[in-house]
């Protein structure tokens, strides 16, 4: 091969051929060489390419390209098989501070300009400055910490040296994160983007070392835990930042109308930027020592296109589409036999393999299929691949001929040809190359160095490449023409293997597009950049399946899944890097090298379920024995995380009952053959955790675990709530709720309900108490805490996503110590539908806050802290529509990370145990169609109120306070009204004799009026059965049960049968046509036509006397008649008309009577014992009330004249007594009370 063959033919000048510099602020091609001095570094060579890269561009690719080619390349560099500190450190350094540079901060500086030249955005010189200085302060602060290392290498026990270790290590963390922000500076975040990358990178670094190496130096585990977490968070932080300016910078960099140059001007931000900034974050979570243990073997499998040669409106439409990783292995050239050399290909088609597929597909071809064919192959030999093309073109445009590179074979494939040596330009394709770092790499023995540098745009020496040949797409000619027109490659990074390759002695990622075979609803799409690559998705069900070559059959492997799920509406590529979660899958024993290996989704919702990759963790020694110490291990510490300290007195506030429960079936599974003494130990600690839990938790049986769960101290519940058992959910008993019930005689639903009232002693002044629970699923569920009003309440719909297939041991219960087969669960938002006026604390993901003085505060932006220390972090969404008309929110706290879990707190204000408001506590399903599990109800004490919180809370106090004046004023107005009706029936306050003169409607009234007391059963359970009272209930049940004692010694002294038609035409002997109508809240009986009848026959005693007394209205003409006979025909007659209301002299009826109606007397002394009362009509209409016959033995005589008559007719009662009684205006002697 000779490098030079472009002499051969006429280099056109790119001016001449109207290209665009591939970054409009680079220096003209060429125009850098005048100024390089540092010959070394930037050995550059054009070889006759047509557009060259500036140096800073060129300078900062190698730089990016070597350093995550040193973190994925096969010499394990990353994981704690580097047996000291510093070590990745130390291979880093070379490239960001190179010895020997021209100038102090040379590769930074070409970051700088190389993110300059992508953006197009110039850096302000002082920003820059400031960078600079602040990288100088950086590298002081590492080299400080290296020789600190190295000090304490030269004698590790020396406690002094590791106290100066630990000084500095902290120094170093502080100088580094304090300069982040002269690396984000606003209005140039996207320039500096790349230095960004890098710097962060560093300060990761330096934080894996403090958390894997710094119980060696003599931290205590508290501290080391707490660079754990700034680790995490960090990564998180860094990974945000860097992606969503990468997005906004590639937005940017988009025209409006898609041009060729336009096209390769967004391609160039896309594939650099790619290479300087998202590859090297794709890899950060491995930089966690405690979830990657080994050294990782990690994978970039997305496609990054070179400029796109020719000329086409857009290329993008050209590139493929998101699918399961591809090797390229043929590409097939149509050609044409034409004198136009131009026009020689005229057709193209690729043929592809999955990884480990033993299949080749074939797309379509694009252009013309020919009989003229030329191919190439790659993957014939041992990663056999195609690193460069040699590019040939007619003036840019069309492809004349090109050349195929190979390694490590080093031949030279070529199609097409030159037939004449004009118009001739030549590009050499491919992405740059990648150093080595010199072994041994030793920071404290021998300084690790470059070992080659070669910074060609693309890379010509095949043992550095970088990138493979992935893809070639071209475009179809144009209507009238013959050629292809351009061309466009694709390349994908060296660390993906071909075969699957699962190392024994590392941690080993195979992302999920490297699988063969999607089965179901599966699909690839594009990723949200910090992966890698494209994620696999899932919509429902699906299977994916990989074949994967494991050389050690002799290991057993643990799987786990790094996957996430979001709902649909979201883009997948813009899922964030804290929604996706690590799964453990299961553990296998491969015996065969080439394995098959699937993993089955079931995504229950509208949710994508996303897999970006699974990883293979080599176990050492016996698989049962590795089970057994895994199994301790996760059983060991979800104890330990239970308690504040380690003589485990005390729980930690955040834990919740649920939590108990689970330490506890972790330790049930614990290996009584490997570890029965450790287990012992455990099993007394969590049992004196759950006697923690049970004694802080002010609810009574919040775990239902007590057969008096609903005793006297218990809860309260609806028919149909019942405890049950045996759910792979909860450890034990649990709560179910079934859906409301309708009644078959109406339209009314019953709701279900469970409460529990918080004594009032229980509770303290001005404190915060949190309330929590489990819900394993349920629907159309409601919450409500109250104390001043609806303090929390919410609606929950939980899904059933956590779904167990747990096998049954041999009593039938559930061994949950057998593998268990699951589906996806599914993540879900918080969405709190509010019923009513909150406040929302959305209590997501806390960040991190450092406040140590020698450490560093990084507070999350989206955070604010209250001033009684608790986070309000408006993220989640929660809805809250409602607001106070002062403005502020009532309380609430919305816990949204998982749905399953609800936390919320309600504060007290002052504690009065004789107005004993308590908390109450109450759940209710009001559809019935919902239901609910639930278990681990509980409600805690958190913390004295300060601050804000108090003024709140005091606020609140006050404004219920006025709110209950109200009410109790509402509710004495009301209640004295009723009693006042109530006891004008009676004579007596023993409430044990009726007035002579009271009627049914009056007994009706009193009724009423005792109903429209106000607040008798509680509003949030109202209509529930059995009812559940509110402040007035025990009144208003007083008031009810004197009504009914009147109704029953009205009916007693009544001698008629159903005399108030209540049980309609029952005891009565009426014609066709008779009815009785319900008339306000009473019934009465309608004669309509002059046939019309009743009647009641009675038995009677002949020696007393007898009042009989009817209410009525006659309307129409004619008249309406009440008679009583006996069987000695003496009769007796009440007439109404309808003259009797008119001439009463008031159109308005007093309270107690229906208007219109009149009340009539008559007095008879029958001589039979049968009597006889007849109800009839002339015509019109005719409508009777009551109809009363009582006897007057035990009538005061005061009530009778001289004669011992009793007047024919009462008068009408007063109206100031609220009887609401009318009588016949010729009554002027008041009738008393009769008995029999």
């Amino acid at each position: 091969m000779d490098p030079n063959d472009h002499n051969e033919y006429e280099v056109m000048d790119t001016g001449s051929m109207g290209y665009q510099p591939r970054y409009p602020l680079a220096n003209a091609p060429g125009a850098e060489l005048q100024q390089m001095h540092y010959k070394d570094w930037m050995d550059m060579c054009t070889y006759g390419e047509s557009v060259a890269l500036s140096e800073g561009l060129r300078a900062a690719l190698f730089v990016a390209n070597s350093i995550i080619g040193i973190m994925l390349s096969k010499i394990p560099i990353v994981g704690p098989i580097v047996s000291t500190p510093f070590q990745i450190m130390g291979a880093v350094l070379p490239f960001l501070w190179p010895p020997n540079a021209p100038e102090a901060q040379f590769s930074w500086e070409s970051l700088m300009t190389a993110a300059e030249e992508i953006a197009d955005k110039k850096i302000d010189a002082q920003v820059r400055a400031n960078a600079n200085a602040e990288l100088e302060g950086v590298h002081n602060a590492i080299r400080l910490y290296q020789d600190a290392v190295c000090d304490w290498k030269q004698d590790p026990t020396n406690a002094q040296l590791k106290e100066q270790l630990r000084i500095q290590y902290i120094a170093t963390n502080t100088v580094i994160f304090s300069r982040m922000p002269s690396f984000r500076v606003r209005g140039f975040e996207v320039p500096l983007l790349s230095t960004y990358v890098q710097a962060a990178n560093l300060h990761l670094i330096h934080l894996k070392d403090g958390v894997q190496f710094g119980e060696e130096w003599g931290m205590d585990s508290a501290t080391v835990d707490r660079f754990y977490s700034y680790l995490k968070s960090d990564i998180e932080i860094y990974t945000n930042y860097c992606i969503d300016w990468y997005n906004k910078g590639l937005s940017d960099s988009i025209e409006s109308e898609p041009t060729w140059n336009g096209w390769n001007t967004f391609n160039n931000f896309r594939r650099d930027m790619t290479l300087m900034v998202l590859d090297l974050v794709s890899i950060w979570p491995t930089y966690d020592p405690r979830r990657y243990p080994l050294p990782t073997k990690s994978q970039l499998t997305r496609e990054l296109y070179t400029q796109a040669i020719g000329s086409y409106k857009s290329v993008e439409p050209l590139l493929p589409p998101p699918s399961p990783f591809r090797w390229l292995r043929e590409i097939e050239f149509f050609l044409r036999d034409s004198q136009d050399e131009a026009e020689q290909f005229a057709g193209f088609q690729q043929g592809y393999q999955y990884t480990l597929d033993t299949t080749i597909y074939r797309p379509p071809v694009v252009g013309t299929r020919t009989s003229l064919v030329d191919s190439i192959a790659m993957g014939l030999g041992s990663d056999d691949v195609v690193y460069r093309i040699k590019n040939i073109s007619h003036n840019g445009w069309y492809p004349k001929k090109l050349d195929f590179y190979y390694t490590p074979s080093e031949r030279v494939e070529s199609v097409g040809e030159i037939r004449t040596d004009a118009n001739n330009m030549i590009d050499y394709i491919g992405l740059g190359c990648r150093a080595k770092v010199t072994e041994p790499c030793d920071p404290c023995t021998t300084n690790c160095t470059i070992d080659t540098v070669n910074t060609t745009a693309s890379c010509d020496n095949p043992n550095l490449y970088s990138h493979r040949l992935s893809s070639i797409n071209p475009s179809a000619p144009y209507p009238g023409q013959n050629g292809m027109l351009s061309f466009c490659y694709g390349w994908t990074h060296f660390s993906v293997d071909d075969n699957n390759l699962i190392a024994a002695d590392s941690i080993t990622q195979i992302p999920a597009v490297k699988a063969y075979r999607i089965g179901g609803y599966g699909k690839v799409m594009k990723g949200p950049g910090y992966t890698g690559g494209d994620l696999m998705v899932f919509y429902g069900a699906g299977e994916i399946n990989w074949r994967l070559t494991i050389p050690d059959t002799t290991k057993a492997y643990r799987v786990r899944a790094r996957v996430a799920t979001i709902p649909t509406s979201q883009p997948v590529d813009t899922v964030r890097y804290n929604q996706f979660e690590y799964r453990d899958i299961e553990v296998i024993s491969p015996t065969t090298t080439v394995h098959e290996y699937s993993i089955g989704f079931d995504i229950t919702g509208d949710d994508w379920g996303l897999l970006d990759k699974i990883e293979f963790i080599p176990i050492e020694g016996p698989v049962e024995a590795y089970q057994a110490d895994q199994a301790l291990e996760k059983a060991r510490k979800a104890v330990n995380a239970l308690f504040t300290n380690d003589a485990k007195n005390a729980l930690q506030l955040k834990v919740t009952d649920y939590s108990v429960d689970q330490a506890a079936n972790l330790i049930e599974c614990v290996s009584d053959a490997f570890h029965s003494q450790e287990k012992m130990i455990l099993l007394d600690q969590i049992k004196y955790a759950k006697r923690l839990s049970q004694a802080r938790n002010l609810l009574n049986y919040g775990d239902f675990e007590s057969s008096d769960w609903s005793g006297e101290n218990g809860w309260r519940t609806s028919p149909h709530v019942h405890v049950a058992s045996n759910h792979p959910i909860f450890k034990g008993r649990y709560l179910h709720m079934p859906g409301a019930t309708s009644s078959q005689f109406s339209n009314h639903i019953y709701p279900t309900y469970v409460y529990q009232k918080v004594d009032e002693s229980k509770l303290k002044s001005y404190t915060r108490y949190l309330v929590r629970g489990f819900v394993g699923n349920s629907k159309d569920l409601e919450l409500l805490v109250e104390r001043y009003g609806k303090d929390v309440h919410v609606e929950m719909d939980v899904p059933n996503d956590i779904r167990y297939a747990l096998p049954t041991n041999e009593c039938g219960s559930l061994d949950r110590c057998r593998p268990a087969s699951y589906q996806a669960r599914t993540p879900h938002t918080c969405t709190c539908k509010d019923t009513t006026s909150m406040h929302t604390d959305c209590q997501c993901q806390n960040k991190v806050n450092r406040t140590s003085a020698d450490m560093y505060t990084n507070g999350s932006p989206s955070s604010v802290m209250y001033a009684d220390g608790f986070h309000a972090h408006k993220s989640c969404g929660c809805k809250n529509n409602d607001m106070y008309p002062n403005g502020t929110d009532s309380h609430k706290s919305c816990r949204c990370k998982d749905p399953h879990v609800f936390s919320y707190h309600i504060d007290t204000g002052c504690v009065d145990q004789e107005e004993s408001l308590g908390l109450w506590f109450a759940l209710k399903i009001a559809s019935e169609n919902g239901v609910a599990n639930i278990d681990n109800l509980e409600i805690i004490e958190a913390q004295p109120l300060t601050g804000e919180a108090l003024a709140r809370v005091k606020k609140r106090e006050q404004k219920w306070k006025q709110e209950m004046t109200k009410k109790r004023l509402e509710t004495e107005k009301a209640v004295q009204a009723a009693q006042s009706a109530v006891q004008n029936l009676f004579t007596n306050a023993q409430h044990n004799r009726l007035k002579f003169e009271t009627l049914f409607p009056q007994i009706v009234h009193a009724e009423k009026l005792v109903q429209q007391i106000p607040y008798v059963h509680h509003p949030f359970l109202s209509g529930a059965l059995p009812t559940v009272p509110g402040m007035n209930f025990e009144i208003i049940q007083q008031l009810l049960a004197v009504i009914g004692n009147a109704r029953a010694l009205y009916e007693q002294r009544n001698l008629v049968r159903n005399g108030t038609f209540s049980s309609g035409t029952g005891s009565w002997k009426v014609t066709e046509g008779v009815k009785v109508q319900p008339l306000q809240d009473t019934s009465v009986l309608v004669l309509s036509e002059w046939i019309h009848e009743a009647s009641q026959q009675l038995h009677i005693d002949p020696n007393r006397g007898y009042v009989l007394r009817v209410t009525a209205r006659k309307e129409g003409g004619g008249k309406g008649t009440v008679t009583m006979s006996d069987c000695a025909d003496y009769t007796e007659t009440l007439t109404f008309t309808s003259c009797d209301f008119n001439t009463s002299g008031s159109q308005t009826m007093t309270s107690g009577t229906l208007s219109g109606f009149v009340t009539k007397t008559l007095e008879i002394f029958p001589d039979t014992d049968r009597i006889r009362i007849d109800i009839g009509e002339t015509e019109g209409t005719f409508q009777v009330e009551s109809v009363e016959l009582i006897c007057m033995e035990q009538m005061e005589e005061d009530l009778y004249d001289i004669a011992g008559n009793v007047v024919e007719e009462m008068r009408y009662l007063d109206s100031s007594r609220s009887m609401g009684g009318t009588l016949d205006a010729m009554c002027y002697t008041k009738i008393g009370e009769f008995g029999c």
